[in-house]
C-alpha cells in the first residue's frame, strides 16, 4: 500500500473520533463556563502591594477577569446575584486603586452598579476616584451628578457636580443651566432626558447603548404622560384617577406601551409609575432610589 493510501486512511479515523468526541468536549466546555468561579478579591491594599512596579499591567488583568465573567452571564442568560454585583465592585475598587486613569471600569461601573444592580452609591464611589484623577474628564462628575440626582434624590449635591463638569474642556454647553434646575428641584423627567441622551451619544458599547435608548424611550412616554395630566388638572382643576380618562376626554389617543413591558398608571402623589419600575423582569431597579 502506498503512503498517500495511509494517509487517507488516518486522516479518515481521526475524522470519525472527533466526531464522535466532539459532543463530549462541547458538553465539557460548556459545563466549565457555567461552574467558573469568581475567584477571590483581595484588598486593593494588598494587590498593590503585590503588584509592585506593575499597577496597571494588573488593572487589566483585573478588569479583563470582570469582564469574562459578566460576559458569560450573558451567555449563558443566568441572572447576577447581589453577592456577584458586590464581587464587580470590589474588582472595580481594586482596578481603579491600582490605575486611577483608567478609564473603562468607570463607564462599567456606571452602567451595571447604578442602572442594573441598584447600587448607585457604589458607583459613585468609583466615580468620584474618576473625578479626582481624571481631572480633564467632564464625564466623570457629570456621571457623579445624574446619580445623585436620579437614583438619590440629591438635586443640589448632584448640581454641584454637574458645575464641576460644566468647568472641564469639551463639556456639554447646557451644563451650568441643568446645574441650575437640579438646585431648584424642577423638570425630573425632562432634566434626566437631557442626562441620559448625553449618556448614549457618548457611549461606545453598542449593548450598553441599547439600554439607553430604552430608557430613553421609556421617560419621553412617561414625560409625554406628565404634560397630559397637567392639562387635564389645567382643564378639569383635578387630578385624573387613572389614564383612561385621558383617553376618554381626548386629551391622548392612547395609553403608550412601556418598552420594559409594564404598565403606566397615575400613581397616588399624581406621580407617572410604571409597574415594570422602568427595569426588564429579573433585574433589580434601583432599591437605594427615593420614593
Amino acid at each position: 500500500m502506498s503512503p498517500k493510501w495511509y494517509a487517507t486512511v488516518l486522516l479518515f479515523v481521526l475524522t470519525v473520533c472527533y466526531a464522535l468526541q466532539f459532543p463530549w468536549f462541547e458538553a465539557a466546555r460548556k459545563n466549565v463556563r457555567n461552574v467558573e468561579s469568581k475567584g477571590i478579591t483581595l484588598p486593593p491594599e494588598i494587590v498593590k502591594l503585590m503588584s509592585l512596579e506593575y499597577n496597571a499591567i494588573s488593572a487589566d488583568f483585573f478588569y479583563v477577569r470582570a469582564s469574562q465573567f459578566f460576559g458569560g452571564k450573558v451567555l449563558t442568560k443566568s441572572a447576577a446575584t447581589q453577592d456577584d454585583w458586590e464581587w464587580l465592585y470590589r474588582n472595580l475598587d481594586v482596578i481603579t486603586e491600582l490605575d486611577p486613569y483608567f478609564e473603562d471600569p468607570y463607564y462599567l461601573g456606571n452602567a451595571y452598579l447604578a442602572w442594573i444592580a441598584g447600587m448607585p452609591e457604589k458607583a459613585n464611589a468609583l466615580l468620584v476616584k474618576g473625578v479626582r484623577a481624571r481631572e480633564w474628564d467632564w464625564m466623570m462628575p457629570f456621571f457623579v451628578g445624574f446619580n445623585k440626582y436620579y437614583f438619590l434624590n440629591k438635586h443640589q449635591e448632584g448640581g454641584d457636580y454637574l458645575l464641576i463638569a460644566s468647568k472641564r474642556p469639551g463639556a456639554w454647553k447646557a451644563l451650568p443651566t441643568l446645574a441650575a434646575r437640579l438646585h431648584y428641584n424642577e423638570g425630573r423627567t425632562e432634566n434626566a432626558l437631557a442626562f441620559l441622551i448625553t449618556f448614549w451619544e457618548s457611549e461606545p458599547d453598542a449593548r450598553i447603548k441599547r439600554n439607553y435608548e430604552v430608557r430613553i424611550d421609556a421617560l419621553k412616554k412617561i414625560l409625554s404622560l406628565e404634560k397630559a395630566v397637567s392639562r387635564y388638572k389645567k382643564k378639569t382643576g383635578r387630578s385624573p384617577q387613572n389614564l383612561k380618562v385621558l383617553v376618554q376626554t381626548g386629551i391622548i389617543e392612547k395609553i403608550p406601551d412601556d418598552p420594559y413591558g409594564g404598565v403606566f398608571y397615575v400613581d397616588k402623589d399624581g406621580s407617572i409609575k410604571s409597574s415594570s419600575k422602568l427595569a426588564f423582569a429579573g433585574r433589580p431597579h434601583g432599591k437605594s432610589r427615593k420614593k
